[in-house]
């Protein structure tokens, strides 16, 4: 039976829309059984043939669709990310301060450590050390959160600040270094996993306190 047939709702949609957007529920399958087992029983616990069978995949498949293993967490922690950056600028648009927007920009990452620490510490190790285009593209985004921070920044700076415009990026640069090494403390149980809000909030108002 032809595929136009198979699917009444898309018929007339040409063939080679149709088999892109079966391409991309297949790929969201996979990811979406990728994060259900990550959650489960960790990222290092899982194997890629576990991953075929949650997605109703061979292994083949898997690989011609997402990459190994370690491109599934890179793909699934920047997602993460971006639904961060959305929020926080989100929020600061509509008036919150900048300590608030932050924290809203870092929470999908600060869950993922409260929730799976051993899924965001191996997250950072794939970004430090792994290999594909993913890890290129997780770079990317973490270096990008300073941007959003001065764009943060640059929203919600006081008129009397003491901090001045032209410092808006060495200001952003300083809070992402420092949230980050905080992030990465509680992952490697340095600082408690449970107080890294507050630790956060406490490195935020320090070095926001002439802001």
């Amino acid at each position: 039976m032809k595929e136009s047939q198979s699917d009444p709702q898309h018929e007339g949609e040409p063939r080679t829309g149709l088999r892109e957007r079966k391409m991309a529920q297949k790929r969201e399958r996979i990811t979406m059984s990728a994060r259900e087992l990550f959650a489960e029983k960790g990222y290092d616990d899982v194997t890629t043939s576990e991953l075929a069978q949650r997605a109703g995949v061979g292994v083949g498949t898997l690989f011609r669709y997402v990459g190994s293993k370690p491109e599934l967490l890179v793909a699934i922690m920047n997602e993460q990310l971006e639904n961060g950056v959305t929020s926080a600028l989100e929020l600061s648009s509509e008036g919150a301060s900048a300590t608030d927007a932050i924290i809203e920009l870092l929470r999908p990452w600060a869950d993922e450590c409260l929730a799976h620490p051993d899924n965001a510490m191996a997250y950072q190790r794939e970004v430090l050390f792994g290999v594909g285009p993913r890890r290129a593209q997780a770079i990317d985004q973490l270096t990008g959160l300073e941007d959003v921070i001065a764009t943060i920044l640059e929203r919600t700076r006081r008129a009397d600040s003491r901090v001045a415009e032209a410092d808006l990026p060495a200001l952003a640069h300083s809070l992402a270094a420092t949230i980050h090494l905080d992030i990465v403390r509680a992952g490697l149980g340095r600082n408690s996993v449970e107080d890294l809000p507050h630790h956060i909030r406490v490195s935020l108002g320090f070095l926001l306190r002439d802001f």
